[in-house]
């Protein structure tokens, strides 16, 4: 079964949690949010709350008990890493955490997938006070940047 007859079994059988559908992937990270290993997950949006639904390694089923949510309220900025084959969307909350939403793209069968994290992404900018991640300019003490370079200046992440 396809991504497409999966998600279209999911709404008939009233399975799925909230709207624009993506399958992605979350791994455990420095980011304090999710601190499970490698997963899969259908992440859907809906009045404000982030769905992640579990799926099962080999058989791809749903694993209720493995489900969690986010307030989109939470998070306060974002931005995208491309990778070859994937691309990674960043959440941050006002603490410096954060959650590492990864996405494969590269084929006509993730298009859904790519189409409905951006306009998750336009919703919880427009109604949520989501912001492009900014990097802040730091001064360090002895006049380099953090190449060397002498700007007195370095970027921070």
């Amino acid at each position: 079964m396809n991504r497409q007859e999966y998600l279209l079994e999911m709404r008939k059988n009233h399975t799925l949690k909230g709207r624009k559908p993506c399958f992605i992937f979350l791994r455990f990270n420095t980011g304090k949010i999710y601190n499970d290993g490698y997963s899969e997950f259908i992440m859907s949006f809906k009045d404000g709350i982030l769905y992640f639904q579990k799926l099962s390694r080999f058989f791809k089923k749903l694993q209720p008990s493995m489900d969690f949510e986010l307030s989109a309220k939470r998070f306060k900025e974002y931005r995208y890493i491309d990778k070859s084959f994937m691309k990674i969307l960043y959440l941050y909350d006002k603490d410096g955490r954060f959650i590492e939403i990864c996405f494969q793209i590269g084929k006509a069968e993730y298009s859904s997938t790519i189409t409905n994290i951006e306009r998750i992404i336009e919703e919880m900018c427009s109604n949520y006070g989501l912001k492009p991640f900014k990097e802040e300019i730091i001064e360090d003490e002895e006049g380099t940047d953090s190449k060397g370079e002498g700007s007195n200046q370095e970027v921070r992440n």
